[in-house]
C-alpha cells in the first residue's frame, strides 16, 4: 500500500482549528479533549503545516499525533487547533487541500480591537517576563503592525483563502461573542460541523472557565491605552467593514463601536501613526519579508518532497 494511501486510510486528521489567534482556541482544545468521539492531537498547535515542524518531521510523524492512546480503532473525529494556520498563504492551503481535502475547518473570530489588544499583551509580556505594565504605548502601537499581528487580524483573507481551497461549507465560521454568551451552542455547532455525536453536554467545569484570562498569562492587568485603541480602530476598520459585508452583516456591532472609536482622533495620534507606518515600523517589515521569502522557498522544496513521496504514489494507487 502506498504511503499516502495508508496515511490518510489510517489516523488522518479530519478536522482542523485555523485559529484565530486569542481566540479561546485553548479552551475548545481541551473540551474536544473530552468528546468521545474525538481525538486531537496529544499536543495543542502542532504547528505542522506552518514552518518549521514541516522542515523537521514527515507525514508519518504529523500522523502519529492521532492515533489511539491505548491502541486499538482510531476514532471517528480526529484533528488539531493551531490558530497560526490562519496566517498560511493560498499555496499553502491548497497543498493541504491536496493532501487532505475532505478537512473540516473551524475559524473563530473576535473583535479585531480586543483581538490585537490581547495578542500585543502576550507578545510583549512574553518579552518583558510577564510584566505590560511599564511598557509604552509606541511599543504597543508598532506591535499592531508586525506581520504576525496584522495578518492574525486579517479575517476576510484567511476566510478567502480556506474557502477557496476547501469549499465554503468546509468552513465554519464562528465569534468568540458567541462562546463567551453560550459556550454550549458554540461547542454544538463545533461537533455538528466536524462530524461528532450531538447532543453532548458541555462538562461544567468548562461552564465556568474564564476563556481567555490574559491578564493571567502575562502577570499583571493593563487597560488599552486610548491612543492604542483609536490605532487598531483606525488600522482595521476598513477591513471590519469588509468582513461585515462577507458575512452579511454578524459583526455590524464591531464595525459601529469601531467608527465610534476612530472619530475620537487627536493630532498627536495621527502624527505618532505616520511616525509609525512611514519609519518605526519599516525594520521589522522588511527583516520579516527577506526571512519569509527564504523560508518559503524551503517550504516550497518540502512540499514538493511530499508531493513526490505521498500524494503522487496515492493517485497512482487510486488509479489502480
Amino acid at each position: 500500500m502506498a504511503k499516502q494511501d495508508s496515511f490518510l486510510r489510517r489516523c488522518a486528521p479530519t478536522f482542523l482549528g485555523i485559529g484565530s489567534m486569542r481566540c479561546g482556541s485553548t479552551w475548545l482544545y481541551e473540551v474536544l479533549k473530552c468528546h468521545p468521539d474525538i481525538r486531537v492531537s496529544d499536543r495543542k498547535e502542532m504547528h505542522f503545516f506552518f514552518m518549521r515542524e514541516m522542515l523537521q518531521h514527515d507525514l508519518d510523524w504529523y500522523n502519529a499525533h492521532f492515533e489511539p492512546e491505548n491502541g486499538g480503532e482510531p476514532k471517528p473525529v480526529r484533528g488539531e487547533i493551531s490558530p497560526v494556520y490562519a496566517r498560511l498563504k493560498a499555496w499553502q492551503v491548497n497543498r493541504i487541500a491536496k493532501l487532505l481535502p475532505d478537512l473540516r475547518i473551524i475559524l473563530t473570530l473576535r473583535h479585531p480591537i480586543e483581538r490585537a489588544w490581547s495578542q500585543a499583551l502576550l507578545d510583549l509580556g512574553y518579552l518583558n517576563g510577564g510584566d505590560v505594565r511599564r511598557i509604552r504605548s509606541i511599543q504597543f502601537v508598532r506591535q499592531v503592525e508586525r506581520a504576525r499581528t496584522r495578518l492574525s487580524s486579517d479575517y476576510c483573507r484567511a476566510i478567502q483563502i480556506w474557502s477557496k481551497a476547501f469549499g465554503r461549507n468546509a468552513l465554519l465560521i464562528e465569534l468568540f461573542d458567541q462562546l463567551q454568551n453560550n459556550p454550549q451552542a458554540y461547542v454544538d455547532r463545533i461537533l455538528q460541523h466536524v462530524g461528532a455525536t450531538t447532543p453532548w453536554v458541555l462538562p461544567e467545569k468548562f461552564m465556568k472557565t474564564k476563556v481567555h484570562a490574559t491578564n493571567s498569562l502575562v502577570g499583571f492587568k493593563r487597560e488599552i491605552p486610548e491612543v492604542v485603541e483609536w490605532y487598531i480602530a483606525d488600522r482595521l476598520l476598513e477591513p471590519t467593514e469588509r468582513l461585515n459585508q462577507l458575512l452579511e452583516g454578524r459583526v455590524s456591532n464591531w464595525v459601529d463601536e469601531m467608527r465610534t472609536i476612530r472619530g475620537k482622533v487627536r493630532l498627536s495620534w495621527r502624527i505618532l501613526k505616520a511616525l509609525n507606518l512611514a519609519l518605526l515600523s519599516v525594520p521589522e517589515r522588511l527583516s520579516y519579508e527577506v526571512y519569509h521569502a527564504a523560508l518559503d522557498a524551503r517550504l516550497w522544496r518540502r512540499w514538493q518532497h511530499f508531493q513526490r513521496s505521498y500524494v503522487s504514489d496515492y493517485d497512482h494507487a487510486g488509479a489502480n
